[in-house]
C-alpha cells in the first residue's frame, strides 16, 4: 500500500521510480509505455515502485515534448445500439493502455461537415476514427484532410487505394449465414436490409445473393425488404415478409436488433421460432444473447475494430506514413436456438 504524500512534498519523478526499482530511467519508460524487451521480474519491480511512490505520468508534458495532443477523436452518427457502443469501448480500452484520451463527437445528417470543421477547430487531434456512414461522407473526409488530421475508417463503403481501413469480410459472413440456412433445408429465405449507403447493407445482401445462387435457390426480390438496422424495421420487415402469398421459412436480418424485432413480431402473431420460422441476425452483441430464442448470428469483433483503429492511428502518429494495407478481422458464425432444420419439420408434417 502506498504511503500518503504530504501536500507540500515534491512530486515523485521517473528518476525516483528508477532509483527505487534499481533500474535505468529508460527501463521505467519501457514499462510505462508497455514496450517489449523487459523481463517479467523487472516489470514487476518497476510497477511496485510506481505503486509505492504514487508516481503519475504527466501526460500533458509528454505530449508537449512530442508535439502531440495525445487526443484522438471518434466521429459517428447514430449512438444507439451495441455496434457504436462496442466500437467506443474498444477504442477507449486501447487509448487508456497507450496513454491517449478519446473525444467523441456525434454528427448529425446535413450538419456533418460544419460540425466536423467546428470540432477540428476547437480540438487538437492526433487522429480520428470514423464509423459508418460518417466514414463515407466526402465533406467530412475533406475537412479532416484540410486540417491534416490522419484518420482510419471502419467498414467504409468505398475503400480508397492504399488506404488503411479496418473491417470484416461482410460478404463472406453473409454467405456463411445463408449457407447455414440452406444446409438446414431452407430455400425461401427473406432478407431485411440495413440502412442504405452502409457498406454492411450492400455487402451482406451481396453475400445473401451469392449463397442463394450456389445452393440453387432463385433470387426473389419480393423476399428482400428495406430496413434501418433497428428493432422497428425488424418488426415491419417480418410483417411484410410473412404476409406474402408464399412467405419465407427463414429470415436473415442485417443486424441483431433487426432480428430481435422480427422475433418480436413472430411472438405477437403466433409464429413459433424456430419451429415455424428460422431467424438469424448479425453482430453477435448483447442483444443476441438476451432475446429468446437466442440468435443464430455472425459475431464480428466490434471492440477489436475500435482497438485496431486506435492502434493504427498511434502508428500513423509515430511514423507519419498513412498508406498501408487494409486490415480485415475474422468473424465467427454463432449457432443459437433461433434456427432449425426445415426438413425435420417437413417430415413431421
Amino acid at each position: 500500500m502506498k504511503s500518503p504524500v504530504p501536500n507540500n512534498a515534491a512530486p515523485t519523478t521517473i528518476v525516483d521510480v528508477a532509483n527505487s526499482a534499481g533500474v535505468s530511467i529508460k527501463t521505467v519508460s519501457r514499462v510505462i509505455n508497455r514496450e517489449p524487451r523487459v523481463t517479467a521480474l523487472t516489470r514487476e519491480k518497476v510497477l511496485k515502485a510506481i505503486e509505492d511512490l504514487g508516481y503519475q505520468r504527466n501526460m500533458f508534458a509528454r505530449g508537449l515534448r512530442a508535439d502531440k495532443s495525445l487526443v484522438l477523436g471518434l466521429l459517428y452518427e447514430n449512438p444507439q445500439g451495441d455496434y457504436p457502443s462496442d466500437i467506443l469501448h474498444g477504442a477507449l480500452s486501447h487509448c487508456r493502455e497507450s496513454g491517449y484520451h478519446l473525444q467523441v463527437e456525434v454528427l448529425r445528417g446535413r450538419e456533418m461537415a460544419a460540425q466536423t470543421v467546428r470540432f477540428l477547430t476547437e480540438t487538437r487531434l492526433d487522429g480520428a476514427l470514423l464509423t459508418p456512414p460518417v466514414c463515407d461522407n466526402q465533406a467530412v473526409l475533406e475537412a479532416l484532410e484540410r486540417f491534416d488530421v490522419p484518420f482510419v475508417r471502419i467498414s467504409p463503403n468505398k475503400p480508397r487505394t492504399e488506404e488503411r481501413y479496418i473491417a470484416i469480410d461482410d460478404m463472406s459472413a453473409g454467405e456463411a449465414l445463408v449457407d447455414y440456412l440452406a444446409a438446414l433445408g431452407h430455400r425461401r429465405i427473406g432478407f431485411i436490409k440495413g440502412l442504405p449507403g452502409h457498406s454492411a447493407t450492400r455487402l451482406r445482401h451481396a453475400g445473401y445473393r451469392r449463397a442463394l445462387a450456389r445452393c440453387g435457390a432463385p433470387y426473389d426480390p419480393a423476399l428482400v425488404v428495406n430496413g434501418r438496422f433497428d428493432f422497428e424495421s425488424g418488426v415491419a420487415g417480418a410483417a411484410r415478409l410473412m404476409t406474402l402469398p408464399e412467405p419465407p421459412t427463414a429470415i436473415f436480418a442485417s443486424n441483431d436488433e433487426t432480428a430481435a424485432g422480427a422475433i418480436s413480431w413472430a411472438h405477437d402473431n403466433g409464429v413459433r421460432v424456430p419451429e415455424d420460422l428460422s431467424i438469424c441476425g448479425f453482430d453477435g452483441g448483447t442483444i443476441s444473447r438476451v432475446v429468446w430464442p437466442h440468435l443464430t448470428t455472425v459475431r464480428q469483433p466490434i471492440r477489436d475494430l475500435g482497438k485496431e483503429a486506435v492502434r493504427t492511428l498511434i502508428e500513423f502518429s509515430a511514423s507519419g506514413d498513412r498508406k498501408t494495407a487494409p486490415l480485415i478481422l475474422p468473424f465467427e458464425l454463432v449457432i443459437g436456438r433461433s434456427t432449425a432444420d426445415r426438413r425435420r419439420r417437413m417430415r413431421r408434417a
